[in-house]
């Protein structure tokens, strides 16, 4: 048993030990971190600027009637929120600020709290996994359909669903990034270093 661990050991200790494997994903963790991040700044903004332009138009459209409003502009905006949401929570299991609660598992000796907090990570990531694939499978489904936007008639619907999958997937990959780091920190310092990360990352911004 203990030779089969060892073996199975193996290639984690060369890719934790690999300075090129580790480059790559460093290198994966910015690209996949500004995706996220660029993508709910920009779903907020166009959010918020969209509906800013169609409630004036609106407005104006009570004092001048053949303006009318832009017949679009909510479900885009609808959209656009969607996309910012969910990249942005992707983005929080980053950052570590999705709320959890440390109280309990502080009391326990290390090494239990190292167990639980990777159990943690683990349902985590079974759990976006499954959503990842559940919301997969939602926009094939609207794909098959032929189901368009109700306000863009030449928009396919799984087009703006599309951020479903796309943010499970950063989530679960962030989620077992979190296994892989709590693996090779040592007992005494996980939910120390859990809870350093929450303060620093909820101040200093990157």
């Amino acid at each position: 048993m203990r030779g089969l661990l060892l073996m199975i050991q193996k290639p984690f200790l060369w890719a934790h030990k690999d300075p090129s494997v580790n480059k790559m994903f460093a290198i994966l963790d910015k690209i996949i971190a500004g995706i996220n991040k660029n993508v709910a700044v920009v779903g907020m903004a166009l959010g918020i600027l969209i509906t800013a332009i169609n409630v004036s138009m609106r407005y104006i459209a009570g004092f001048y009637p053949e303006i009318g409003s832009l017949t679009w502009a909510e479900e885009v905006a609808r959209y656009c929120f969607l996309w910012s949401a969910f990249f942005g929570a992707a983005y929080g299991f980053r950052k570590g600020v999705h709320i959890s609660v440390t109280m309990l598992v502080e009391k326990f000796p290390p090494a239990l709290a190292k167990t639980c907090v990777i159990l943690t990570h683990i349902l985590n990531s079974v759990f976006l996994g499954f959503m990842f694939y559940a919301s997969l499978m939602v926009c094939y489904l609207n794909y098959e359909m032929g189901y368009m936007s109700e306000a863009l008639h030449e928009v396919p619907l799984w087009v703006f669903l599309m951020c479903l999958p796309i943010a499970f997937l950063g989530a679960t990959y962030r989620s077992v990034e979190k296994i892989y780091e709590v693996s090779w920190t040592d007992a005494d310092k996980v939910v120390k270093n859990a809870e350093e990360e929450m303060i620093h990352d909820s101040v200093v911004k990157d």
